[in-house]
Formats: C-alpha cells, structure tokens, sequence
C-alpha cells in the first residue's frame, strides 16, 4: 500500500497489484470470414465454444464437471451453454424438497430457459437429457 494524491488533490491510499500475479488468457481469432449462423460452420464454432467453455470454470471444479456432463450444452434449448447467454445452476430436485447440491442433482441451464422451467404457466419441466 502507498500513500498519494487523488484526482481533487486530497490524500488518498493506493493498493498496488502484483501484475505477475494476473493470468494470461490468449485469445484466438475467428478463422476468415466465419460467421456463428453458417451452417457448414457449426462444428468449429461447437469447437472454439467448447474451448472457452475450459476457462469459464475452474479446472476440475463440481461446475466444470456438470457442464462435461451436459456435453456443454443447454438441456433445455438444445444450444450451447457458451453462447454468451447468463447461465444459471438449477437444482433438478429443490432443496426445499429434499435435493442437494451434488453434482447429479445440478445442472447449468440459459437464464431464460431457467426461467421456463421455473415457469408455473409452461409445463416446460421435461427437460432434454444432454
């Protein structure tokens, strides 16, 4: 911590941050003119999204072991989970009813799709097995 002046002049303290300490996340480019609505494209963009999928959750965590299991994808849409869509952990049993948090009773579902399977005016709760 280091003590300095502030945008209006007053003492103001200052932590600094070891940059050292900051990952390295390496960015790929897209491939040409590959555009996420070709059909004819639809594996490299399951690929590339799979990929970025591995830095979303921690290696090895309950969470990236959920997400393997669904094969990556929404059980509920079908899409897949990494299609910059929020995605939310539901409890398959609620724990109001008994469920835990284990890895067999979660899965990651799009807001949205949560949301319909939440919803009391669908009867959405038949989700797809992934």
């Amino acid at each position: 911590m280091c003590q300095g002046t502030g945008r209006k002049g007053e003492e103001k303290s200052f932590i600094l941050y070891e940059i050292s300490k900051t990952p390295i996340i390496r960015h790929v480019k897209v491939k040409g003119l590959a555009r996420d609505d070709d059909p004819l494209l639809k594996e490299y963009w399951l690929k590339r999204q799979t990929k970025q999928g591995k830095l979303y959750w921690a290696k090895g965590s309950k969470y990236e072991r959920i997400a393997k299991h669904q094969n990556w994808k929404c059980p509920v849409c079908g899409d897949s989970l990494l299609n910059e869509e929020e995605i939310e952990t539901h409890h398959i049993v609620p724990v109001a009813k008994g469920g835990s948090d284990d890895t067999e009773n979660l899965m990651h579902l799009h807001r949205a799709c949560h949301k319909q399977v939440h919803s009391k005016t669908k009867n959405c709760l038949a989700v797809r097995k992934a």
